[in-house]
């Protein structure tokens, strides 16, 4: 009998009869990270204790995310005020770029201006207005930085981003939500069965996921504005998400319909499925390419589960791996390479590899430290999630550089964490 890979194993059997510091990115002319100046934020009203705290605020959540991006190396003491030449003694940190911005209130609303100067030139590169309900001076502080990122490297930042993942600490295994620095943390089922592999649309607007509350591997999407849970797909057996396609208008899923399991796309719009792989055996977790022309999947055709690769124009599959066991491929937003857990021998623990778009190489990013699976990119390509036991055997989320340095622990929650799923 065929064996399923790992992400199926749990719902095939519920079937009903201290990182350090790497920066990489923006680079001198002497292939040295540029020194970004951080001043301090100012009120828009002096005398305001609440504008003082908002810019505190605003200035420290902007500063984590730079931090985070690992794109340049931050100067964030301010020289004196009374310095005689401010830019020159920026300049005398190491600082090449300067951010500048002032906050205020007005009733509910929180007003945000930053300024990005370069202090060769003293030109502004960057300056722009946000404002926003004071509620959400998170979101005000991410958006900036992410500004700031694209403004001084030409990527996409981000902080805006938002990891889901699954978590049992309730008895029951609930899918839940947090900002990728792991605050806003919310509860997204609260249905006490089984909930898992949750995959985010391409607007991060809305959660694909499979739930057991119904008594069978249904799939739901939950839109986040709407506050709304709507089935994609209920029919027998299993109905497991994969990924959606960069249009957002079509979902590739497992359905096994009471026989084998294989891939198929679900059109968003009148929720009717068409079948890509029909074979013996267990076909699974696919994952569109950004250009939404292939799907990578898990399939144990060749014996043990393998990653695999489709041309939907022409249903060609070519196979990429040949370790002892793969499992939960993820296709880098920069198509170069497909993330994926796997082992490369028998009695090896579960370790998260890459391969190249052709299957001529295998990179290994974690090394037995624990069991590690279920990796999923960041939206600019450089980081991953994934779960791993390396810390007492429960499974947490982890975040890693994209060349498998500076693994860090995302969050430390009562329970287990699984299955993360970085958004667009």
């Amino acid at each position: 009998m065929s064996r399923a890979p790992l992400a199926l194993a749990l719902l095939l059997a519920a079937l009903p009869a201290g990182a350090s510091e790497v920066y990489i990115g923006l680079e001198g002319a002497a292939g040295k990270a540029w020194t970004l100046g951080l001043d301090s934020f100012t009120s828009q009203d002096p005398k305001s204790p609440a504008d003082a705290a908002d810019a505190r605020a605003l200035r420290d959540v902007l500063r984590s995310d730079l931090l985070f991006s690992r794109s340049f190396v931050l100067a964030d003491q301010p020289p004196a005020a009374d310095s005689p030449d401010v830019p020159a003694a920026w300049r005398a940190k190491g600082a090449s770029f300067l951010i500048r911005a002032v906050a205020g209130r007005n009733g509910d609303m929180l007003a945000f201006q930053l300024t990005l100067t370069d202090l060769g030139s003293g030109q502004p590169l960057l300056s722009r207005y946000y404002r926003q309900k004071a509620e959400f001076l998170r979101v005000l502080a991410h958006t900036a930085a992410d500004d700031v990122v694209r403004q001084l490297t030409g990527r996409r930042g981000v902080a805006r981003s938002r990891l889901a993942f699954v978590n049992d600490q309730s008895g029951a295994k609930e899918i839940y939500v947090a900002d990728y620095d792991g605050a806003e943390l919310k509860k997204v089922t609260s249905n006490r069965s089984l909930n898992l592999l949750p995959r985010w649309r391409p607007d991060g607007r809305a959660l694909a996921f499979t739930s057991y509350k119904e008594n069978n591997p249904d799939l739901y999407l939950y839109d986040f504005e709407k506050g709304k849970l709507s089935t994609l797909s209920e029919r027998q057996g299993l109905n497991i998400a994969g990924g959606f396609s960069p249009d957002g208008t079509q979902l590739a899923l497992t359905l096994s319909r009471g026989k084998e399991p294989n891939i198929f796309l679900l059109s968003l719009k009148d929720l009717s499925a068409k079948q890509l792989t029909n074979h013996f055996g267990v076909d699974s977790s696919a994952t569109f390419s950004p250009d939404g022309l292939q799907v990578a999947f898990v399939s144990d055709r060749a014996g043990n589960p393998q990653v695999h690769v489709m041309e939907l124009a022409t249903g060609k599959i070519k196979r990429l791996t040949g370790l002892n066991w793969c499992d939960s491929p993820s296709w880098s937003p920069t198509g170069e390479w497909i993330a994926f857990a796997g082992r490369a021998n028998r009695k090896d623990n579960m370790d998260i590899f890459l391969v190249d778009v052709t299957g001529t190489r295998v990179v290994q990013l974690t090394h037995g430290e624990g069991q590690n699976e279920a990796p999923s990119w960041a939206p600019d390509g450089r980081f991953l999630a994934f779960s791993s036991t390396r810390r007492g055997g429960k499974p947490q989320v982890y975040l890693m550089d994209a060349d498998g340095s500076a693994p860090r622990q995302w969050l430390d929650l009562p329970g287990g964490s699984y299955s993360p799923h970085w958004s667009p």
